[in-house]
Protein backbone atom coordinates (compact mmCIF):
# COMPACT_ATOMS: atom_id res chain seq x y z
CA UNK A 1 0.00 0.00 0.00
CA UNK A 2 1.25 3.75 -0.68
CA UNK A 3 0.01 6.48 0.56
CA UNK A 4 -0.91 9.45 -1.92
CA UNK A 5 0.07 12.78 0.34
CA UNK A 6 3.30 11.65 1.88
CA UNK A 7 4.23 8.13 -0.28
CA UNK A 8 4.71 6.33 2.51
CA UNK A 9 4.98 2.61 1.85
CA UNK A 10 3.19 -0.58 3.60
CA UNK A 11 3.97 -4.23 2.96
CA UNK A 12 2.63 -7.11 3.63
CA UNK A 13 4.15 -10.75 2.60
CA UNK A 14 1.25 -13.04 1.53
CA UNK A 15 1.36 -16.67 0.82
CA UNK A 16 -0.61 -16.65 -2.29
CA UNK A 17 -2.41 -14.58 -4.43
CA UNK A 18 -6.10 -15.32 -3.73
CA UNK A 19 -8.92 -12.68 -3.14
CA UNK A 20 -8.88 -13.58 0.31
CA UNK A 21 -5.56 -13.75 1.36
CA UNK A 22 -4.74 -10.29 -0.31
CA UNK A 23 -8.10 -9.24 1.80
CA UNK A 24 -7.02 -10.29 4.65
CA UNK A 25 -3.23 -9.05 4.31
CA UNK A 26 -3.92 -5.51 3.35
CA UNK A 27 -6.97 -5.67 6.61
CA UNK A 28 -4.10 -6.86 8.57
CA UNK A 29 -1.83 -3.45 7.51
CA UNK A 30 -5.03 -1.16 8.16
CA UNK A 31 -5.41 -2.35 11.35
CA UNK A 32 -1.36 -2.54 12.57
CA UNK A 33 -1.14 1.50 11.07
CA UNK A 34 -4.22 2.81 12.78
CA UNK A 35 -7.79 2.16 10.79
CA UNK A 36 -8.36 5.90 11.32
CA UNK A 37 -5.64 6.63 8.92
CA UNK A 38 -7.60 5.22 6.06
CA UNK A 39 -9.82 6.87 4.15
CA UNK A 40 -9.91 5.43 0.80
CA UNK A 41 -7.88 2.48 -0.86
CA UNK A 42 -7.54 2.47 -5.06
CA UNK A 43 -6.90 -1.00 -6.98
CA UNK A 44 -6.49 -2.21 -10.08
CA UNK A 45 -9.32 -4.45 -11.21
CA UNK A 46 -6.85 -7.83 -10.87
CA UNK A 47 -8.71 -10.75 -9.14
CA UNK A 48 -6.91 -10.66 -6.39
CA UNK A 49 -8.15 -7.30 -5.55
CA UNK A 50 -11.46 -8.55 -5.95
CA UNK A 51 -12.43 -9.21 -2.56
CA UNK A 52 -11.52 -5.61 -1.03
CA UNK A 53 -14.49 -3.50 -1.57
CA UNK A 54 -15.74 -5.97 1.81
CA UNK A 55 -13.28 -3.56 3.66
CA UNK A 56 -16.19 -0.76 3.17
CA UNK A 57 -18.64 -2.99 5.42
CA UNK A 58 -15.83 -3.73 7.98
CA UNK A 59 -14.37 -0.35 7.91
CA UNK A 60 -16.85 2.03 7.47
CA UNK A 61 -14.92 5.33 6.91
CA UNK A 62 -12.79 3.83 4.03
CA UNK A 63 -13.94 3.53 0.59
CA UNK A 64 -12.50 1.02 -2.07
CA UNK A 65 -12.15 2.08 -5.35
CA UNK A 66 -10.92 0.55 -8.39
CA UNK A 67 -8.83 2.13 -11.59
CA UNK A 68 -10.02 1.25 -15.46
CA UNK A 69 -8.21 -1.83 -16.79
CA UNK A 70 -4.89 -1.22 -18.78
CA UNK A 71 -5.22 2.58 -17.46
CA UNK A 72 -1.59 2.60 -15.61
CA UNK A 73 -2.17 6.40 -15.22
CA UNK A 74 -4.84 6.22 -12.41
CA UNK A 75 -2.02 4.78 -10.21
CA UNK A 76 0.88 6.52 -11.17
CA UNK A 77 2.44 6.78 -7.63
CA UNK A 78 1.64 2.69 -6.79
CA UNK A 79 3.34 2.12 -10.56
CA UNK A 80 6.67 3.88 -9.07
CA UNK A 81 6.82 2.51 -5.63
CA UNK A 82 6.12 -0.97 -7.36
CA UNK A 83 9.40 0.10 -9.82
CA UNK A 84 11.32 0.77 -6.63
CA UNK A 85 10.61 -2.37 -5.21
CA UNK A 86 11.55 -4.12 -8.17
CA UNK A 87 15.15 -2.87 -7.49
CA UNK A 88 15.76 -4.94 -4.28
CA UNK A 89 13.21 -8.09 -5.60
CA UNK A 90 13.92 -8.78 -9.32
CA UNK A 91 10.50 -9.16 -11.00
CA UNK A 92 9.85 -13.57 -11.60
CA UNK A 93 12.10 -14.31 -8.70
CA UNK A 94 10.15 -15.91 -6.28
CA UNK A 95 8.89 -14.16 -2.72
CA UNK A 96 8.80 -17.68 -1.19
CA UNK A 97 12.65 -17.20 0.64
CA UNK A 98 12.11 -13.63 1.28
CA UNK A 99 11.61 -13.17 4.96
CA UNK A 100 10.20 -10.64 7.06
CA UNK A 101 12.59 -9.08 8.08
CA UNK A 102 14.49 -8.32 4.41
CA UNK A 103 10.72 -6.99 3.44
CA UNK A 104 11.11 -4.85 6.31
CA UNK A 105 14.55 -3.78 5.36
CA UNK A 106 13.47 -2.87 2.04
CA UNK A 107 10.35 -1.09 2.62
CA UNK A 108 12.26 1.09 5.55
CA UNK A 109 14.78 1.88 2.74
CA UNK A 110 11.93 3.03 0.50
CA UNK A 111 10.02 5.23 3.06
CA UNK A 112 13.85 6.80 3.83
CA UNK A 113 14.41 7.75 0.37
CA UNK A 114 13.97 11.49 -0.12
CA UNK A 115 11.77 12.53 -3.22
CA UNK A 116 12.17 15.30 -5.44
CA UNK A 117 7.89 15.85 -5.51
CA UNK A 118 8.22 16.65 -1.35
CA UNK A 119 10.85 18.83 -1.53
CA UNK A 120 13.51 16.23 -0.70
CA UNK A 121 12.07 15.00 2.56
CA UNK A 122 11.06 11.15 3.07
CA UNK A 123 8.19 9.59 2.79
CA UNK A 124 8.97 8.87 6.44
CA UNK A 125 9.40 12.18 7.77
CA UNK A 126 6.19 13.01 5.88
CA UNK A 127 4.27 10.71 7.41
CA UNK A 128 5.46 12.00 11.48
CA UNK A 129 4.53 15.29 10.02
CA UNK A 130 1.23 14.49 8.90
CA UNK A 131 0.53 12.06 11.72
CA UNK A 132 1.40 14.95 13.91
CA UNK A 133 -0.91 17.50 12.40
CA UNK A 134 -3.86 15.11 12.21
CA UNK A 135 -3.13 14.61 16.40
CA UNK A 136 -3.24 18.41 17.08
CA UNK A 137 -6.48 18.48 15.33
CA UNK A 138 -7.88 15.79 17.04
CA UNK A 139 -7.20 17.21 20.39
CA UNK A 140 -7.98 20.55 18.94
CA UNK A 141 -11.77 18.87 18.63
CA UNK A 142 -11.72 17.46 21.84
CA UNK A 143 -11.23 20.67 23.81
CA UNK A 144 -13.95 22.51 22.15
CA UNK A 145 -17.07 22.21 23.57
CA UNK A 146 -20.05 21.37 22.47
CA UNK A 147 -24.25 22.59 21.74
CA UNK A 148 -27.08 21.09 21.24
CA UNK A 149 -28.13 21.29 17.84
CA UNK A 150 -29.97 24.06 16.44
CA UNK A 151 -28.50 25.88 19.99
CA UNK A 152 -26.54 29.64 19.68
CA UNK A 153 -22.66 29.46 22.23
CA UNK A 154 -23.21 32.04 24.68
CA UNK A 155 -22.45 35.59 23.96
CA UNK A 156 -19.81 37.69 26.14
CA UNK A 157 -21.19 41.06 26.78
CA UNK A 158 -18.70 43.81 26.65
CA UNK A 159 -19.18 46.89 28.77
CA UNK A 160 -17.81 50.26 27.02
CA UNK A 161 -16.09 48.54 24.61
CA UNK A 162 -13.94 46.83 26.62
CA UNK A 163 -13.58 43.13 27.48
Amino acid sequence: LVERKTRYCLTKKVWGKSAALVQKGVFDLMKKQGMEQFKSLTTDNGSEFSSLSLIEGVANDVQVFFTHAYASWEKGTNERHNRMLREFIPKGVTLRPLSYSHLLAVTNTINDRPRKIMDYATPAECLQEELAVLQAASLLLLTQPTYPLGAEPPTIHQKNGKG
